[in-house]
């Protein structure tokens, strides 16, 4: 007859044995960001923007509206603001395919448009060469932008505190960008911080801006 504790013991041991088989297979998945959202149109995103040198003298709220619009004959977002100007953007992919002035006249046009690598892994990274066509010449430059995923995090911005995933992306040009994400809930820019070295073009400049408030459209 084996001992009750004995008994007892081995129980024990086979049981752990056995929750070391199944745990790995448990283990909690590495976050994944599939796509960004759309948010409907109407949708207004209004953020407290604080920026200088070559990105502009501003320190006060900007509110960006989401309305329909086409460029070169086809749907696109108008996601737009009257200090900033209008990105125009990809209604499925929300890529950014072009900007244009406040006045609406067009400012530049990416090909291909402006996107992240979905679907977003922490850690991932890749480059992408533009061709940015300038206007009104109609000027070609040649843009290579390089994306690290540095990670998912919660950040509190004046809107509220938001699950989100920081980016970050440097480009030829000799600006750099941190940039909070939430695709889930369709906010391509919860926080930022943009700089541009002296080398840059337009000069040096910094902008920083966060999340005021987001309103959806009435149903």
């Amino acid at each position: 007859m084996i001992p009750r504790r004995t008994a007892l013991s081995a129980a024990l041991l086979a049981l752990t044995g056995f929750t070391l088989l199944i745990v790995p297979g448990c283990a909690t998945r590495p976050p994944v960001a599939e796509r960004m959202a759309i948010s409907p149109m109407g949708t207004v995103t209004t953020y407290h923007r604080k920026s200088s040198g070559s990105l502009g003298n501003y320190d006060g709220q900007v509110a960006w509206t989401h309305a329909p619009a086409t460029w070169q004959g086809k749907p696109v977002i108008a996601f737009g603001a009257p200090q900033a100007g209008v990105v125009l953007a990809d209604p499925v992919s929300f890529a950014m395919i072009a900007m244009l002035h406040p006045d609406g006249k067009p400012m530049m046009a990416f090909d291909p448009p402006m996107d992240y690598a979905w679907p977003l892994t922490v850690g991932q990274t890749w480059s992408t060469q533009y061709t940015v066509t300038l206007y009104p010449s109609g000027a070609k430059v040649p843009l290579k932008r390089d994306f690290k995923v540095e990670g998912t995090e919660k950040v509190t911005v004046p809107a509220g505190t938001f699950k989100v995933w920081k980016l970050s992306w440097k480009d030829s040009t000799g600006e750099s960008e941190t940039r909070w994400i939430s695709p889930a809930q369709g906010i391509a820019t919860v926080k930022r911080h943009v700089e541009r070295t002296a080398s840059h073009p337009q000069g040096p400049g910094v902008l920083d801006a966060e999340l005021i408030s987001l309103v959806l459209p009435a149903k």
